[in-house]
């Protein structure tokens, strides 16, 4: 394979696949800010970090690479150090990795009652009770139905749920953050830092949680956590659930929460570069049966350049 990083400013170029390297494991927010700022100080940087990609994926389409695949994504630390062109080549890290070539095929593996997708996948599921959830990206519930209860765990990410009007016992949904009731709803509770965020789009759902209790309807949302919960407030349920459909819809949202949004459904991080592009605000409907025109499509949107890498995403 050629040396495609001569004739060119070698410390730059090493600093490329150092970045690569640490933006593909998880980095903290001031370290994509600091790629960020990376990224901007000239042409040449985004260059270099252009041709280290190439470079990464030449050595992960190699056959060393596919055949320690499942062995590097079991043992490969979160973070690399220090890493350089020589240490790269000679075998030091495996590029397999970096280039994220391969998943350890474990990702949706579940226990007994327990429903998963990976990033990216949504998935249907017919309750024993006639009720219908979809999960989406990167989510996983539990389920446990008896002739007493209809109860689903929320253990990570977020579900749709449309209730059966099965009458008793009532239907629970059970959530670290609280606990959901309702006789019949619809609608969708995501998991997040502070808590959960829950969506009504029919019906009447009751939360509680160790402080207080509350009832939403429908077009109405609210948060609920360790601070409490939020009052209700009308919202647009039909987009907010939008991704039931296969779409991502956002009404005059900054790009840095489009941002953080379209990284729950891709691989790797997604950096918007310069202040002026993060706060600006866009109105769309994009499709997430095509994650690949995904970043495409925003960036187009936004009048922004993209670079896309194994694990990262630019728009700048």
């Amino acid at each position: 394979m050629p040396d495609i990083f001569r004739s060119r400013n070698p410390n730059i170029d090493d600093e490329a696949i150092a970045w690569l390297a640490r933006m593909g494991g998880n980095p903290a927010a001031g370290e994509r800010e600091a790629f960020a700022q990376w990224c901007s100080r000239s042409p040449a940087h985004r260059r270099a970090l252009a041709r280290a990609n190439l470079l990464l994926e030449d050595i992960g389409h190699t056959q060393a690479a596919s055949d320690h695949r499942q062995l590097v994504q079991v043992m490969a630390p979160r973070r690399q150090r220090g890493l350089n062109r020589r240490a790269l080549l000679v075998g030091g890290v495996s590029a397999a990795a970096l280039a994220g070539v391969g998943v350890l095929g474990m990702g949706n593996m579940s226990a007994p009652g327990e429903q998963r997708t990976a990033t990216g996948e949504r998935r249907s599921l017919l309750l024993p009770d006639g009720s219908r959830a979809w999960l989406n990206t990167a989510s996983s519930v539990a389920l446990a139905f008896t002739g007493a209860r209809r109860q689903l765990l929320l253990k990570a990410g977020e579900v749709f749920v449309d209730v059966a009007a099965a009458g008793t016992p009532l239907f629970e949904v059970m959530a670290p953050a609280g606990t959901l009731s309702t006789q019949a709803a619809c609608f969708t509770l995501r998991q997040q830092a502070a808590g959960c965020l829950l969506t009504v789009l029919s019906g009447e759902v009751t939360v509680k949680t160790p402080a207080a209790t509350a009832h939403v309807t429908g077009n109405r949302s609210l948060q609920f956590g360790a601070g409490g919960i939020t009052a209700p407030q009308p919202v647009d349920a039909e987009a907010a659930s939008a991704w039931v459909r296969g779409k991502l819809v956002f009404n005059q949202q900054p790009m840095h929460d489009i941002a953080d949004e379209m990284e729950r459904y891709l691989q790797g991080q997604v950096v918007i570069v310069g202040q002026y592009l993060r706060r600006l605000r866009l109105s769309g409907v994009f499709e997430l049966d095509d994650l690949e025109a995904l970043p495409r499509t925003v960036a187009a949107l936004a009048g922004a350049q993209l670079l896309q890498l194994p694990l990262l995403t630019v728009i700048g």
